[in-house]
């Protein structure tokens, strides 16, 4: 491979990655709301479980298909605290 050959792969592919992100098609307001929109979802979704006794991070987790850092921040901003692996009830609630 020459060196314009691999200059010309690396643009291509800060190119993709610049359109993926929305650079490109000045969609960020679109896509920080699709993201809002997502988080919320995903809150009522929690909640809805925690009230159905399905407490536990592992669990939550694979049934999100995210990782357990996500839930965790999910769970926190939700105004749930983490114990021992399970999702518990803010004391200030």
């Amino acid at each position: 491979m020459t060196i314009e050959e691999y200059k010309r792969q690396s643009i291509k592919r800060v190119n993709k990655q610049a359109a993926v992100s929305g650079a490109f098609t000045h969609c960020f307001d679109t896509r920080a709301q699709s993201e809002r929109q997502r988080t919320s979802e995903r809150k009522r979704r929690l909640k809805a479980l925690v009230g159905s006794n399905i407490t536990e991070i592992d669990v939550l987790a694979q049934y999100f298909m995210i990782s357990v850092n996500t839930i965790k921040k999910i769970a926190y901003s939700a105004g749930y605290r983490i114990r021992n692996g399970r999702v518990v009830e803010s004391v200030m609630r």
